[in-house]
C-alpha cells in the first residue's frame, strides 16, 4: 500500500513528573483539507468461522392454499417448503417472506424399487486408519468398511517349546545338510534350511597324501589328486595350500602349482606363482589360493557355474607341477615335505529359468 501524505502541524509540549524525569508530549493537528480525507483501509482481519450446512429446498409436506400456510417462520426456517394443492404450487419460505411458484409440483411418479446396500468389513491389524467406500448409484449398492487394529491387548501366556521344524510355517521341501542355517524365503515367507553359508568341508591332505618327490624336464605333471565327496548342493571348490617345487636354472621360464577340477586339463580353481632358482636340489616353498581360469582371473558373479560340481557329484582335484615360458629340456620338481591342500566347498544356488 503506497505512503499517503498529509499537511499537519506537529506542537510538542515538554512537562516534568513527579520524580523529575521530563514527558514530551507531542500533538498533530491536520489541515482542514487533510482532515477530510478518507483514511486508508486497514489489512484485511481473519476469516470468520464457517456456517452451517444450509439445504436449498426441504419439503415439509401440503397445504389446501394460501391461508393454510404456516404462521411464526424466521430465518432459520429458510428453505422449507409446502405443496400447494390448490394450483399445485409450491411455496417457499426465504427467511423472510413467501415465494409462490404456481404449478411447480407434477404428478406423483411411480414407487422407486427398495435400496439393496451389501456391507463387507475388512479387518487388517497392520492398518491405522478407519476408511468406508460405498460403491454404486442404483438400487444395490455395496459399502465397504475397513477397520484398523485396535488397542494391544494383554500378552498372552508363554507358549510351549517345540522343533522348528514343526511349525506351521517350515517349509521342508529342502532337507538341512551339516552346517545348514535357518533362512526365510522372499518368496512364500517361510523358513526352510539352507545351503552352509560359509561354506561346507574344510577336507585337507598332508605330505605323504601327495605323489612322491619327483622331477623331470616336462611341461607338467599331477603331484597329487584328491576327491571330495558328492554334496546335496551345486558348489564350487575353494582350495589353500603349499608345496615345495623347483625349476631348474638356465631356463627363461618358472614353474607355477595349479589345483584343476576334474583332470590335469580341467579349469583352474587355484594358483601359485613359481621361482626359478639356482639348483634343482633347492626347493622353495609356493602357497596357492582360489583363482578361477587360465586365461586369467575371471570375475564370477553369484549366480555363475563357471568351475562349478553339480549336486550329487564328487569331484576330483588335480594338484599340477607346471612349466610356464620357454624352458624346453629344463627340469621341475615337488617335493613332499610340508605339502598342504585344504578344500571348501563353496554352495552356488542353481538359477531357475
Amino acid at each position: 500500500m503506497p505512503d499517503i501524505q498529509i499537511s499537519a502541524r506537529l506542537v510538542a509540549t515538554e512537562e516534568v513528573d513527579l520524580d523529575g524525569l521530563p514527558i514530551l508530549t507531542a500533538t498533530v493537528t491536520p489541515t482542514e483539507a487533510a482532515a477530510a480525507l478518507p483514511l486508508p483501509p486497514g489489512p484485511t482481519g481473519p476469516a470468520g468461522p464457517r456456517g452451517a450446512p444450509q439445504t436449498t429446498f426441504a419439503k415439509q409436506g401440503a397445504i389446501a392454499d394460501a391461508a393454510a400456510r404456516p404462521v411464526g417462520l424466521g430465518l432459520a426456517d429458510r428453505g422449507k417448503w409446502w405443496h400447494r394443492l390448490d394450483n399445485d404450487a409450491m411455496d417457499f419460505w426465504d427467511g423472510t417472506t413467501w415465494i409462490h411458484s404456481p404449478d411447480a409440483v407434477g404428478a406423483q411418479g411411480s414407487v422407486a424399487p427398495g435400496n439393496t446396500v451389501t456391507v463387507t468389513t475388512t479387518h487388517d491389524p497392520a492398518l491405522v486408519g478407519a476408511a468406508l467406500r460405498i460403491t454404486g448409484s442404483t438400487a444395490a449398492q455395496a459399502v465397504q468398511a475397513t477397520v484398523p487394529a485396535g488397542l494391544p491387548g494383554p500378552a498372552g501366556p508363554p507358549g510351549t517349546s517345540g522343533a522348528i521344524t514343526a511349525a506351521t510355517d517350515w517349509d521342508d521341501t529342502v532337507g538341512p545338510v551339516n552346517r545348514s542355517a535357518f533362512g526365510l524365503t522372499s518368496s512364500g515367507r517361510r523358513w526352510q534350511a539352507t545351503q552352509p553359508p560359509n561354506g561346507f568341508g574344510p577336507w585337507a591332505w598332508w605330505e605323504s597324501e601327495f605323489a612322491a618327490a619327483h622331477e623331470e624336464a616336462i611341461p607338467s605333471y599331477v603331484a597329487g589328486t584328491f576327491t571330495v565327496p558328492a554334496m546335496p548342493f551345486q558348489w564350487r571348490p575353494m582350495c589353500w595350500g603349499q608345496m615345495h617345487c623347483f625349476m631348474e636354472q638356465g631356463a627363461e621360464a618358472r614353474v607355477e602349482l595349479r589345483v584343476r577340477l576334474g583332470s590335469a586339463a580341467g579349469v583352474m580353481v587355484a594358483s601359485g606363482a613359481g621361482h626359478r632358482i639356482s639348483s634343482p636340489s633347492v626347493y622353495f616353498p609356493l602357497s596357492w589360493a582360489p583363482a578361477y581360469g587360465d586365461e586369467g582371473t575371471k570375475p564370477l558373479s553369484p549366480s555363475s557355474t563357471y568351475a562349478t560340481v553339480p549336486a550329487g557329484q564328487s569331484a576330483t582335484l588335480y594338484v599340477c607341477v607346471e612349466r610356464v615360458g620357454n624352458g624346453v629340456g629344463y627340469k621341475i620338481g615337488h617335493s613332499q615335505t610340508a605339502a598342504t591342500l585344504t578344500v571348501w566347498a563353496q554352495p552356488v544356488p542353481e538359477v531357475v529359468t
